[in-house]
């Protein structure tokens, strides 16, 4: 029998629970108000070709993998990237549950969570300077519409772990739009 979102939670919570992962997502044929937890361990991978997964089908959808990707991928298709070194990280789900959004949302945790220190890498007024010059120099000559400006906010979350993890998973859901 699949446990309660209660009892999952509790679970994700325990000090010895291991690598999990949460995901809400909008995708053609799957049911909408679903929340999928996954278990399981971690791995890394080099290439996404390196990915190892099961030959065949399972018979029924099933998660072999989920991978967080990191933007230095783009190397494997032949772009240009600066590597900053992030892993290509693979949970294997060994366990992997559908809990309805309402009954999860009722079990994670409210707590607040703070962030201490937090400070945008480029001030407002340097970021504003940078998006206008894009917008004039390169947009404004037709060199694409598309761009993405890297800026990075930084602080502490001084009580960090699966709680406020969690916690954060909750104000994300309660205020996803759309």
């Amino acid at each position: 029998m699949a446990p309660t979102p209660a009892q999952l939670v509790q679970r994700l919570l325990a000090p010895d629970c291991g690598p999990f992962a949460l995901l809400h997502r909008r995708t053609p044929g799957h049911p909408e108000g679903i929340v999928e937890v996954l278990l399981g361990p971690i791995e890394e991978a080099g290439l996404l070709t390196g990915i190892a997964l099961p030959a065949g089908a399972p018979g029924a959808p099933v998660t072999d993998a989920l991978a967080l990707v990191p933007y230095r991928q783009i190397h494997e298709r032949g772009f240009d990237v600066r590597d900053d070194g992030t892993p290509l990280t693979v949970l294997r789900p060994r366990e992997a549950y559908e809990l309805l959004l309402a009954g999860l949302l009722a079990a994670l945790p409210g707590r607040e969570v703070r962030v201490e220190g937090g400070a945008f890498d480029v001030a407002d007024e340097d970021y504003a300077a940078i998006v206008r010059r894009v917008v004039e120099d390169e947009i404004g000559r037709g060199e694409g519409a598309n761009f993405v400006i890297r800026r990075t906010f930084r602080g502490t979350v001084p009580d960090w772990g699966p709680g406020a993890a969690l916690a954060l998973f909750g104000r994300l859901l309660r205020g996803e739009r759309g």
